[in-house]
């Protein structure tokens, strides 16, 4: 029974060796591609691994032309998701921008708004500062827009500053320095609406029509009581119920089952073979797709399949161009997307 103390004191001892011996690892700082949707069914690691040259060439593109719903749905998913940029991208501001202006011009605002409102130190990247107060105004956020105008410490002269200030001054209650600000900016680059707009919060004139060509325009029309043009009501997600019967049905359904890995009967196969067609995309940006899609990198495989989706412009992609990137979402595993893109190719006029 003596013994007892004794080894009491040894396990106490190695306990205590043990909890010292224990190194806290410091957490890693949040990216600039940090911020965003975590419920969009894209995980965190959705760009590891992808080119950043890739992410830069594409992302300040996107929004630019037109898209198809699927290829509309996969941007906003791929922009909109928090997770961390590609590698050696984790503090390239200017990416960061170009990722919110995407989903801006994608008709997302709250979504471009959600990706930089947490990136620290802002006003550090001109361009950066300038979209998040943009996403700001455009989501009613009027006082962090004017907290970003009060950081910046580079370009404060900017045409974009001065509009911002003097509106900022005006929800202040300043009048005489709002106006000061205005009469300067009018006299860099004269802007007619933007003066109404103006000259109504400030004296209370008529206002006239309302405008949304820009968020500091939509936010005074906001403040006024003016009807702001509703944005475009985004597409609805392709409901993909009805694939495998279209499937089925001949031409050029068995192309994207074969592209979606789906086992054809020996006469789909020929039926496969013997079909005639041929690709518009650049074979390059082919070899891009599925050199990414390959070695299972989501982000970047999304990206080559959106370059190649606008690009296909008004004729729309061409089914061996559709089922390539059908191929290439499957294997990247974005398995939802490529559905998506199988059944728009099948169910248009």
């Amino acid at each position: 029974m003596k013994l007892l103390p004794t080894l009491l004191a040894a396990c106490l001892l190695a306990t205590t060796a043990q909890a010292q011996s224990v190194e806290v690892a410091p957490l890693a700082a949040p990216d600039v591609f940090s911020g965003g949707a975590r419920d969009s069914g894209l995980g965190p690691d959705l760009w590891k691994g992808s080119s950043p040259e890739i992410a830069r060439r594409i992302i300040p593109t996107l929004g630019a032309r037109p898209l198809s719903p699927a290829a509309r749905g996969l941007a906003v998913r791929l922009l909109s998701t928090g997770a961390n940029a590609p590698d050696g991208a984790g503090d390239d501001r200017p990416l960061a921008a170009a990722r919110a202006r995407a989903l801006l011009a994608l008709g997302e605002p709250a979504a471009a708004n959600a990706s930089v409102e947490r990136i620290p130190n802002l006003t550090a990247e001109p361009a950066l500062a300038e979209t998040a107060a943009e996403t700001a105004l455009l989501t009613g956020a009027d006082d962090r827009a004017c907290r970003i105008e009060e950081g910046i410490t580079v370009g404060r002269g900017e045409i974009y500053w001065l509009r911002l200030r003097a509106y900022c001054q005006a929800l202040a209650g300043q009048a005489e320095a709002a106006q000061l600000t205005l009469t300067l900016a009018q006299e860099k680059a004269r802007d007619a609406t933007l003066g109404r707009l103006m000259t109504a919060l400030l004296i209370g004139a008529e206002p006239g029509a309302p405008s949304a060509r820009d968020g500091l325009e939509t936010a005074l029309s906001r403040k006024l009581g003016l009807a702001t043009p509703s944005s475009a009501t985004a597409p609805a997600a392709i409901d993909t119920a009805g694939l495998e019967a279209l499937l089925q049905a001949g031409p050029p359904g068995d192309l994207y089952a074969a592209a979606l890995g789906l086992p054809l009967d020996g006469a789909a196969r020929d039926s496969l073979f013997a079909a005639a067609g041929k690709s518009a995309a650049a074979p390059g940006r082919l070899a891009a797709l599925q050199a990414a899609a390959d070695r299972g990198l989501a982000g970047e495989t999304a990206l080559i399949a959106l370059a190649i989706a606008q690009d296909s412009g008004k004729a729309g992609l061409t089914p061996h161009d559709r089922a390539a990137i059908v191929r290439a979402l499957v294997r990247a595993g974005l398995v939802q997307d490529a559905r998506a893109f199988a059944f728009e190719g099948l169910s248009a006029p």
